[in-house]
């Protein structure tokens, strides 16, 4: 059932402005074609597809579609649409809230009402957490989107974390790769994804903002339209995976932008095969299954303060920086 419901009171909206919640798939191309249309318009090169969203949200993680997922519509049109997911972070009881406003309509108080709605669930959501403690609201975004950077720097949200994406795009250069000695490259298969998945899980453990990741993040994994498990570089030690690269290629965000860009996702090694080469080994072999299939740049994303030393690492690899995103984080209750 699709429940309507006036904008946040005790703030100055639009005549005409109203919310109504997730109605399921029929949705999922509106919801595309505003998040497709920001985007663009914000150089935010993250361009979503009606798979992938109708993925999300049939498999989404920490949050129900139909209570946490809202359209903003002004005079019947749906102009944007925002979610809040729950997330324990850090032992940190944590409400990530997103959405995008559609540049047609900007500049008119939209984005401030819908960041409003989006609190006030979470805030509904945190009245029924087990424990009193302290509870955030994060949001994360590339710092090119101005409009969003102001918006929330206005709500009170702080930067707390900052994250690059880095290019590499010489991968024509890259020569043969071996494993460290007793590892092997084996091809990723169905029956193994669930071993490689966990062995990710287990190495991001040491990493900030750790996280469980769920059979809910496994499903979605398993039904992501762009999963392409040929790409994948998975190293082996006997029976145990050592470490993990999950490259991807998404054709239809490629296409809107003009690219030929390949994904180097979850780059991960697991503690006992740490410092023996493995991860630069993986990374320059995922270089290659990119450029084979006719890739001509590798995108990554890093933490810009993590301890392993990635940073340093992908740049000795020939990777550059990008572009910032900012993790913005404001304490929502403090238990």
């Amino acid at each position: 059932m699709v429940t309507r419901m006036p904008a946040a009171s005790g703030r100055s909206v639009l005549p005409g402005l109203a919310f109504r919640t997730y109605a399921g798939p029929v949705d999922v191309p509106i919801i595309t074609a505003i998040q497709r249309a920001a985007h663009l318009f914000d150089s935010t090169e993250l361009i979503p597809s009606e798979e992938r969203v109708a993925n999300e949200m049939a498999h989404g993680d920490g949050f129900d579609p139909a209570k946490d997922v809202f359209l903003v519509e002004l005079d019947g049109r749906a102009v944007a649409c925002g979610e809040v997911h729950y997330v324990r972070r850090d032992d940190r009881a944590t409400y990530t809230v997103g959405g995008a406003v559609h540049p047609d309509v900007r500049r008119r108080g939209i984005g401030r009402a819908l960041l409003g709605r989006l609190e006030a669930r979470a805030a509904e959501r945190a009245a029924s957490l087990p424990d009193a403690g302290p509870v955030y609201l994060d949001a994360w975004m590339p710092d090119q989107n101005v409009s969003f950077v102001a918006l929330i720097r206005s709500a009170g949200y702080l930067p707390t974390r900052y994250f690059f994406e880095m290019l590499k795009g010489d991968l024509g250069s890259i020569g043969d790769v071996a494993m460290p000695a007793g590892l092997e490259l084996r091809p990723a298969v169905t029956a193994n994804m669930r071993r490689i998945f966990d062995a990710e899980a287990e190495a991001f453990r040491d990493h900030w903002g750790r996280r469980e990741w769920t059979d809910q993040i496994f499903a979605e994994l398993q039904a992501d339209p762009d999963l392409d498990l040929d790409l994948w570089r998975v190293a082996w030690d006997g029976d145990e995976v050592a470490g993990v690269v999950t490259n991807f290629i998404i054709a239809d965000e490629n296409a809107a932008l003009g690219l030929a860009r390949g994904w180097l996702d979850h780059v991960s090694v697991r503690r006992p095969w740490r410092r023996r080469g493995l991860a630069s080994a993986l990374i320059l072999s995922a270089c290659i299954a990119l450029r084979e299939r006719g890739m001509t740049e590798a995108a990554l994303g890093v933490d810009s303060e993590s301890l392993s030393g990635a940073l340093g690492m992908y740049e000795r690899l020939g990777f550059a920086q990008s572009h910032r995103s900012t993790i913005w984080r404001r304490t929502l209750r403090r238990g």
